[in-house]
């Protein structure tokens, strides 16, 4: 029985190892981007192995799995080292929202963005008649400007807002629409929002979905003026390319994205797969900001008919 719970407990070690090695390593492939993913859940389960060992009374192997749980940990620590915001009446509210290709119900999205007071809403797999569908709803009536670009399937993406919009484009050179307009609010310069949605590392081709990222870099960190992001990332904190992208150029100068979640502390605020009979595992849906506007809150709400949970954040200007 020892040598059982000895041989379970290290296959639970390794695959702790085998996550927190591709969190570190960047590797571009499918296989490595899927571990990559779920290296949290890895963590857990190498911590099941620690207790395996333990109940084996395999001293020395029980000490090694510890020091891997303790690297482990140390990956994701800054998810939880945050600092504490006051929330301040008048602070940007702002939604981020998968609607599933279209399929999020549109009364429940347009309540949600009623009851919050939000005030920059960015869509992500809008459609054309999802379009419709929520200016029936009264989105319009909430959040008069808008730019989108719906398109069938999953490739569509809008930005709604309080304030007026201009400038608005689609960003060339990407499979799935990801957009830009500026925010002009009274007495400010104007904010760039952007609605984020760049390919998944599987099941497309890995190298597409990293390219996707680097050129994301390239153009935000060319922007140099406040900046407001709503994004279905398709990726996690665990993918090094995701960090890449929040660290901005590699200018010693060039300012970092700052993530919601990282800076308020809040841990992984996983947003899909929703609507499941087991709980949410990834954190792809985000709120960004820099040069200026600030997160004060962040958490994760509830969109039903949505394979995804939206998120809202209130922002300091």
């Amino acid at each position: 029985m020892r040598g059982l719970l000895r041989l379970f407990g290290w296959g639970a070690v390794l695959v702790a190892v085998a996550g927190i090695a591709a969190h570190y390593s960047g590797l571009v492939s499918n296989l490595a981007s899927r571990v990559a993913s779920f290296t949290p859940v890895l963590i857990v389960v190498g911590a099941l192995g620690l207790v395996l060992l333990l109940f084996a009374r395999a001293w020395i192997s029980a000490t090694i799995a510890v020091l891997v749980l303790a690297v482990g940990v140390m990956a994701q620590a800054p998810l939880y080292r945050g600092v504490d915001e006051q929330v301040s009446d008048t602070d940007l509210t702002v939604m981020q929202a998968n609607i599933f290709l279209g399929q999020a119900d549109p009364d429940a999205l347009v309540s949600r963005v009623r009851d919050s007071g939000v005030d920059v809403l960015t869509v992500i797999e809008l459609t054309p008649e999802a379009v419709g569908a929520l200016e029936r709803a009264g989105l319009r009536q909430e959040l008069p400007f808008a730019f989108v670009h719906p398109r069938d399937g999953g490739g569509g993406a809008g930005i709604y807002a309080r304030a007026p919009l201009t400038d608005g484009q689609l960003l060339r050179g990407f499979e799935l629409s990801n957009l830009h307009a500026r925010l002009t609010l009274p007495n400010r310069s104007p904010i760039s929002v952007y609605a984020l949605h760049p390919l998944p590392p599987y099941p497309e081709p890995s190298w597409r979905w990293d390219a996707e990222l680097r050129e994301l870099r390239s153009i935000l960190s060319a922007d140099a003026a406040p900046l407001i992001i709503g994004a279905d990332a398709n990726s996690t904190y665990d993918h090094r390319a995701f960090r890449q992208l929040l660290s901005g150029s590699d200018a010693p100068d060039s300012p970092q994205l700052t993530d919601a979640a990282e800076h308020l502390g809040s841990g992984i605020v996983a947003t899909y797969p929703a609507s499941r009979p087991y709980p949410s595992l990834l954190a792809l849906d985000r709120v960004l900001t820099r040069n200026g506007p600030t997160p004060t809150s962040f958490r994760r709400i509830d969109l039903p008919g949505s394979d995804h949970h939206g998120v809202l954040a209130t922002v300091r200007l």
